[in-house]
């Protein structure tokens, strides 16, 4: 294998003829940066998520409303609240129509977070309002798992028969 050797004068004249060189058009330049960021993988999520215990703190089902000492419920209103880590989970659920309305609120230090619900076939994905609140309409009945998420924690609320709210009349 021969090695090409270049004189200083032929580095030289290389160097500046490097310098006349027009940079690449502006266009150019941007869509090139595009198709880069495009082809970099999106960042990972947080792998520092905690999983959540949750103690049931109450629930009304079988309880009438002077007994639960509930004020603004409806008779056929449900309530739960449970209780994870400095943080109280209120859920409301009532019959609406042919389905359930299951309403919630996180109290605690989050100010944000998401409630997802899953009921057979039906999901359901929601951000919490201002006020950490969420809710879900036209629910059908059956086994219901509700997941509440803060940005770096996770609830996976017990599981909740939703015909079982229902009270006679």
């Amino acid at each position: 294998m021969t090695r090409a050797t270049h004189s200083d004068d032929d580095l030289t004249a290389a160097l500046l003829r490097s310098r006349l060189l027009v940079d690449a058009p502006e266009p150019v330049i941007n869509r090139a940066l595009q198709l880069f960021q495009a082809r970099r993988p999106a960042p990972a999520a947080s792998p520092l998520v905690r999983s959540l215990a949750a103690r049931l703190q109450f629930d009304s089902a079988g309880l009438t409303a002077q007994a639960a000492g509930v004020r603004n419920v409806g008779e056929d209103t449900r309530q739960i609240l449970f209780s994870a880590e400095g943080r109280d989970v209120d859920l409301r659920i009532s019959p609406e129509g042919e389905g359930w309305l299951l309403s919630g609120q996180v109290l605690g230090p989050d100010a944000t977070g998401r409630a997802q619900l899953a009921v057979g076939a039906y999901r359901g994905d929601v951000a919490w309002n201002e006020l950490c609140e969420f809710s879900f309409q036209g629910v059908p009945e059956g086994e219901a798992t509700l997941t509440l998420q803060g940005s770096d924690w996770e609830i996976v609320l017990p599981l909740m028969q939703l015909q079982a709210a229902r009270r006679p009349r």
